[in-house]
């Protein structure tokens, strides 16, 4: 009898491990003008999560009021709570996702129940992110000295970071848009 070559979803052995490993929170409020936000990421990397904190609580507030200004319409109709589900990498390589209402995970789900609140969900791939080069970020006009690579390196990454959960807010806000 010929048997049929096994197949395996890309990143089954990742998500096994990242199953067995669990995971944890992180409630971050980043100020008034953005939703609560429940950071839900891998056990043992917390420096991701942390990094979501700083794009939040600190790159947004140092933008412009005119920068934030086009946001403003995105920020208003989401829900007092979102939860953002933090993965090294998405199978479709997509740098992020909205999850529409009835497809949200066990966090979510709970919360809703739990507060009674209108929650949404999203998910970020942060390694994916880490390596993504938005184009106003991808060259420097000038090369930096190598000792303040790693802090503008961290920069862009914070950036990266809050373009795209800004993105998936949008997205969240607005699902029928494209």
């Amino acid at each position: 009898m010929r048997r049929h070559p096994t197949v395996h979803s890309r990143g089954l052995l990742r998500r096994l491990l990242e199953r067995l490993r669990g995971r944890d929170q992180l409630l971050v409020r980043a100020g008034d003008d953005l939703p609560l936000v429940v950071v839900s990421y891998p056990r043992g990397h917390l420096p991701d999560a942390l990094a979501l904190e700083t794009a939040l609580r600190h790159t947004w507030r140092f933008l412009s009021p005119a920068t934030r200004g086009p946001y403003d319409p995105i920020l208003t109709p989401l829900p007092s709570l979102v939860v953002a589900v933090l993965r090294t990498r998405n199978p479709c390589s997509c740098l992020g996702h909205h999850h529409p209402s009835g497809t949200e995970g066990r966090v979510a789900r709970r919360l809703r129940a739990d507060t009674g609140l209108r929650v949404g969900e999203i998910d970020l791939a942060v390694e994916a992110i880490r390596r993504w080069e938005p184009l106003p970020l991808a060259a420097l006009a000038a090369q930096p000295p190598a000792a303040m690579r790693p802090e503008l390196e961290q920069s862009r990454f914070h950036v990266a970071l809050l373009s795209v959960f800004l993105h998936e807010l949008e997205h969240l806000a607005f699902p029928d848009h494209d």
